[in-house]
């Protein structure tokens, strides 16, 4: 629960409007009682003659306080979804904006299937922790506490009798609270490797289909599907016991008090009033407490989806310089990097300048290094040692998002968004106009194959791009890098899906503009 509200630590007093309102509905809910006890001293006091209108007045009184308490319900109920759907929205942004600075190597180290659970289900589990239990048992608790005061004035002998049931039953709530922080993280680790293994079928099935390997493939996730359903019996059957343990003795709890209730009213120490007012609310005094042990299970297993969102929000990001440092030389110079991947050197003591206005190629067998090299200009990772310099500042003292308004970055694997093709250029400067958009796409040899399309430049591209071929991708991914006009273009084996007579086109172009401004090129082949 502490991790939650970590999550939201900021956020906090946003939280009091919609608890004090919980609260107040709950004791609106349990003010009719205190008046049914009234209505029973009325009812069974001895005298020649009830008071009608005073039974009228209470009756009336109930009625007022059931209106007044579903407006406060009502309001409570909005008032708190809406609060914590809030918060949780602002903390989803909280964690995308932490994700996307930190470094790449993050990325590498974790399952694309742990990250979309992070962002999905785990941040689901915290929303409804603030959405569905934190403020019902926070009003619960409260709600028993002025209960239990209120049957202390009535009697103490029978208050005392139905403390002590829930004392015996909380030890086995406390039990349930282990089990279910033991095996929900293998839970969660289960789930997680099945979206896993689900992503990796889905996103392989074309080569699972052209190599016929779709039913030895779907092995791994049939038993993935499995691990998740025995893992997930595991939890519930082990929680269970305890939780069931727990609600029993409550059960019990209240046959205790109805034993002893009959005792003392046969040996004439309390009234009849008095007993009904404890078999009657005292029932609905373990209600409560029920849910709350319910609620209590759940939200352990929910705050370890709380614990893995906090440990990712304090992975460190990569470390910038308050102040920042302009640039107006856009020359590129590498002293003495060393750069490891998972303790393998990928680059050791290189020492090289690519000059502004400039076009350098880096040519060599794959895995020498020559995507890395794109990478760690960018500060997508950091060096081990050594320095990368942007116009003779170190990379690490300039402001990330300054440092890559620098660069257009053209990948190897292209990403087209599910959008037009006309954002998905327009990705490259968002101020663009609409001619300049068509000129980038001019200038990246793609304004034909655009125009011929169903819609034009407002055709929708699949997830991915997966409307469109590969060289089609990839040269509308030029024409960002184009249309982003950056003093520095990195194309990382850019054209390698295009034809001879286009990338001969597109390179012609990059030249033409490198001429014309300070543009350092450089492009891995």
């Amino acid at each position: 629960m502490i991790k939650a509200m970590r999550i939201i630590a900021g956020n906090l007093k946003k939280l009091r409007k919609p608890l004090w309102l919980n609260i107040f509905n709950f004791i609106l809910k349990g003010a009719p009682y205190g008046i049914f006890y009234l209505l029973l001293l009325e009812l069974f006091e001895p005298k020649d003659q009830i008071d009608i209108q005073k039974i009228i007045w209470i009756f009336v009184s109930m009625a007022v306080i059931l209106i007044v308490h579903l407006f406060i319900a009502m309001i409570s109920l909005t008032n708190a979804n809406v609060t914590a759907y809030n918060l949780t929205a602002d903390a989803r942004l909280i964690l995308g904006e932490h994700l996307r600075k930190l470094s790449m190597g993050f990325f590498k180290r974790r399952d694309p299937g742990d990250i979309t659970a992070l962002l999905l289900q785990d941040m689901k589990k915290v929303e409804e922790i603030f959405t569905h239990y934190f403020i019902d048992i926070i009003a619960c608790v409260i709600l028993c506490s002025v209960m239990a005061l209120f049957f202390f004035f009535i009697d103490w002998r029978m208050a005392l009798a139905m403390i002590v049931s829930v004392l015996i039953a909380i030890p086995l709530l406390l039990i349930a609270q282990k089990i279910v922080a033991y095996f929900g993280k293998k839970h969660i680790a289960s789930r997680n490797n099945a979206v896993s293994r689900m992503l990796e079928y889905l996103q392989g099935i074309k080569p699972l289909k052209a190599f016929s390997l779709t039913g030895t493939k779907f092995i791994r996730l049939e038993k993935a599907f499995k691990k998740l359903r025995d893992d997930s019996i595991k939890l519930e059957a082990a929680a269970g016991v305890p939780v069931v343990g727990y609600l029993t003795i409550l059960e019990m709890g209240f046959i205790g008090l109805l034993l002893l209730g009959v005792y003392l009213l046969f040996g004439g120490q309390i009234t009849i009033p008095v007993l009904i007012m404890f078999l009657v609310i005292g029932y609905r005094f373990y209600d409560p407490l029920q849910h709350v042990g319910m609620f209590a299970t759940e939200m352990r297993y929910m705050n370890i989806s709380a614990e893995r969102i906090t440990a990712v929000m304090k992975t460190n990001l990569l470390p910038e310089q308050e102040k920042d440092i302009k640039q107006n030389n856009f020359s590129i110079e590498f002293k003495n990097v060393t750069f490891k991947y998972y303790n393998t050197d990928v680059l050791k003591k290189i020492n090289t300048v690519f000059p502004e206005k400039s076009i350098t190629a880096l040519v060599g067998p794959s895995g020498s290094g020559k995507t890395t090299i794109t990478n760690l200009i960018a500060r997508f990772w950091d060096v081990d040692s050594g320095e990368i310099m942007v116009g003779g500042t170190n990379i690490k003292n300039i402001k990330t998002e300054h440092l890559l308004s620098y660069i257009s970055m053209v990948f190897q694997d292209v990403y087209l968004f599910h959008d037009t093709v006309y954002n998905n250029i327009k990705i490259g400067n968002n101020e663009a106009s609409r001619e300049q958009i068509i000129a980038a796409a001019k200038s990246a040899q793609c304004h034909e194959f655009i125009e011929k399309l169903e819609n034009g430049y407002d055709t929708m591209v699949g997830e991915g791009g997966s409307t469109l071929s590969g060289g089609e991708k990839q040269r509308i991914s030029i024409a960002r890098a184009i249309l982003k006009d950056a003093p520095i273009v990195l194309l990382d084996e850019a054209t390698a899906s295009l034809d001879p007579e286009n990338e001969l086109l597109i390179q012609n172009a990059l030249a033409n503009l490198s001429n014309q401004k300070r543009l350092s090129l450089l492009r891995t082949v």
